[in-house]
This record gives C-alpha cells, structure tokens and sequence, in this order.
C-alpha cells in the first residue's frame, strides 16, 4: 500500500518544556478536525529546538472542566501514527529540547 500524498495539516510552535502555570503544555492548540479524504496515518515533524533527532513529546487534548487525555505518547520526529480527528489537541511534556522547536503535522493520504 503505497502513499500517494502529504498533506500539511498543521504547524504549531512548542516551548522547550510546559507553559508558565501548566503541567504539561508547551504549545498553542491545533486542529487535525479538516483531513483529506484517504488519510491513512499522521505524519509528526519537528524543526528547530536543538537536535531535532531526539526531541520527543506527546500529544494531549485540551478539554475544558475535564481531565485532559493524552493521545500518543514520546512521539519523535519522522514518527507516523493513526489518525485522530481533534478540534484542540496540543503538544505536551517535550523531553531533549533545548530551545523552542515547530512540529509539522502531516496527512499521509492513500
């Protein structure tokens, strides 16, 4: 089963470690809700923030009055995982960083 596609669905920049009064937050939120029709998998990229290589974080979802639910956990760079469709998601407790980095979020589409 071969990719046809990348899609670019999402760019968010990310701290090096959780916001100022957050456990986890490092970044803004950001939507995967708009995927091409035949997306297979996620596509996770990480720019900058040091040795891109060996950035890892996870990926949370921001819910008001309710416990936050981490979605996928030590994601890396080039890592490709199912697909979730999510209104306000954001990157959390990122580990090897040593200044802020961008995350690229990707649509593998079949």
């Amino acid at each position: 089963m071969e990719t046809k596609a990348t899609v670019e669905i999402a760019r968010v920049r990310s701290g090096k470690e959780a916001q100022p009064g957050q456990k986890n937050r490092s970044s803004g939120n950001f939507s995967t809700e708009n995927l091409p029709a035949g997306t297979k998998h996620l596509n996770w990229e990480v720019i900058g923030g040091g040795d891109p290589d060996f950035i890892s974080f996870n990926v949370m979802e921001d819910k008001s009055a309710a416990t936050d639910p981490t979605h996928f956990s030590g994601v890396l760079s080039g890592n490709r995982t199912s697909v979730i469709s999510k209104r306000s998601l954001y990157i959390a407790n990122p580990k090897n960083a040593t200044s802020e980095f961008t995350v690229i979020v990707s649509a593998m589409v079949q």
